[in-house]
């Protein structure tokens, strides 16, 4: 019994240290790329040479003639852009809802706060939208469309130190008001 496992042990022994081929030495190139070349141009066009012999100039110094703008029509890149633009302008005319800001003056459960904060705004700043809204138990009053950031902080500025934690949040807005405020 003792045989058999030794010769197994030494068979094991002379296997691990010999310097077998692995599967995954096998497979990789010992040779480093220095250079990189590969013969791409089969996938070049190919142009006949009567093509290239009438687009070149016979004679470097021959001049050209000019051409005067009654033979050419020449389509103005302003009339493509004023056509792009009525299309563009004629697809808004329907919307009435975009992304811009609003400012949040309260959040909270008190109803009385809630109300004197709408208060406040019909009183100072009537020309202001009022957006309230109740997810029990918290009342929300939003006020204003405003298209840029910048817009809305004229007002987050006067409102800040009357309702403490105001705060400008991105909305959905109404796109006419907001253009009417400006």
């Amino acid at each position: 019994m003792i045989r058999p496992l030794t010769v197994l042990f030494v068979c094991l022994a002379l296997v691990g240290c010999s310097k077998g081929i692995s599967l995954s030495k096998s497979s990789k190139n010992t040779e480093r790329i220095t250079e990189y070349s590969e013969d791409l141009s089969m996938f070049r066009p190919k142009y006949p040479i009567e093509a290239i012999e009438k687009t070149a100039p016979t004679k470097p110094t021959e001049a050209v003639e000019p051409v005067s703008k009654k033979d050419v029509k020449v389509k103005s890149d302003t009339e493509a852009i004023d056509k792009i633009l009525a299309n563009v302008s004629i697809a808004n005319k329907d919307k009435t809802e975009g992304s811009g800001y609003r400012i949040q003056l309260f959040s909270g459960n008190s109803r009385e706060e809630f109300e004197n904060a709408k208060g406040y705004i019909m009183r100072y700043f009537p020309e202001l939208e009022i957006y309230e809204s109740y997810s029990q138990p918290t009342y929300r009053v939003k006020i204003g469309d405003f298209l840029s950031r910048p817009d809305a902080d004229k007002y987050y500025s006067s409102l800040k130190p009357k309702f403490g934690a105001c705060r400008i949040v991105a909305d959905k807005i109404n796109i006419k008001k907001a253009i009417e405020n400006k």
